[in-house]
């Protein structure tokens, strides 16, 4: 759909007409009722997951860095959330904070006010710079698993964005042509690496022997395989306590829902949000979690 937009040509419609109809079919897209509870701490958590872009989203002079770095820390206390996932994350962005455990795997960080048994990267035997991992959190006399993923970014470049979002008379051109593969090239690239991330994640998650809880930025939507294998057996917070589109991730034409919570299928969420604040790329998402036996 994107590359016949790119070319102003009517067969668009047909793909997006077709796109709409799966997208109808499967996953829902927009939820109309969200679903809120005050809960017992006894038997339940807070979660936040939140792709925080090195810090680069208001510029990359070292000083606008470290200045949205501050605001962004401030945004995340400011939740007052139990567990904190980030993805993207500059080293100790919550230190000296109330969250006194963490963690840390290069840009991928836990931090929570839980006291972490033991905490591990996924090795999916690709070359990325996008770290998944887990932590063994003890919850009131329970143990849980926490996932933080980043599966595998399109790495599109400035021209790339450009070139999606332009609505401008584009001319037909070899440049054009070749600037439209080399998307496509990108594309494709990343869903293969993705599928091998889903398995090596999928394989961690089958012999977890603890109940786990799935969260952080997929860089898929709710229709593709990525997101399909690992909500297997779990359900997805959004759908159970948002409301809207709950859309994470909004530099291209349409509003993706790329960022994700998955729970248990015996546990419960509540409150489930998109957060507001544009300090990245993305938009955070926390969630309280209710946990049943």
């Amino acid at each position: 759909m994107f590359y016949w937009l790119i070319r102003l040509k009517r067969v668009a419609y047909l793909s997006a007409l077709i796109l709409l109809a799966t997208y109808l079919l499967s996953t829902p897209l927009f939820q109309t009722k969200s679903v809120f509870k005050a809960l017992a701490k006894d038997n339940s958590f807070s979660v936040l997951s939140f792709n925080t872009q090195l810090s680069y989203y208001s510029g990359f002079q070292k000083s606008e860095v470290q200045k949205h770095q501050s605001d962004i820390r401030k945004f995340i206390e400011g939740q007052n959330v139990d567990i904190v996932c980030l993805q993207e994350a500059r080293k100790g962005l919550l230190e000296d904070s109330k969250y006194i455990y963490s963690s840390q795997h290069a840009y991928n960080q836990i931090w929570t006010t839980f006291p972490i048994l033991f905490s591990q990267e996924i090795e999916t035997g690709i070359a990325s710079t996008n770290k998944s991992a887990y932590a063994d959190l003890l919850i009131n006399r329970d143990t849980i698993r926490i996932y933080n993923l980043h599966l595998e970014s399109l790495h599109l470049a400035n021209e790339d964005y450009t070139l999606l979002k332009e609505n401008g008379e584009i001319e037909e051109s070899d440049k054009l042509t070749e600037k439209t593969q080399n998307i496509f090239k990108k594309i494709e690239q990343a869903t293969s690496k993705r599928v091998q991330q889903v398995a090596a994640i999928k394989a961690s998650i089958d012999d977890c022997p603890y109940p786990s809880l799935i969260c952080g930025d997929f860089n898929d939507v709710p229709q593709s395989y990525a997101y399909q294998q690992l909500s297997e057996s779990k359900k997805d917070a959004f759908l159970e306590s948002g409301k809207g589109y709950g859309a994470t991730y909004q530099q291209l034409i349409f509003p993706f829902r790329i960022d994700y919570l998955l729970i248990p299928d015996n546990w419960r969420a509540f409150n489930f949000k998109v957060l507001k604040e544009k300090l990245s790329d993305h938009q955070a998402i926390r969630c309280e979690v209710e946990i049943n036996d």
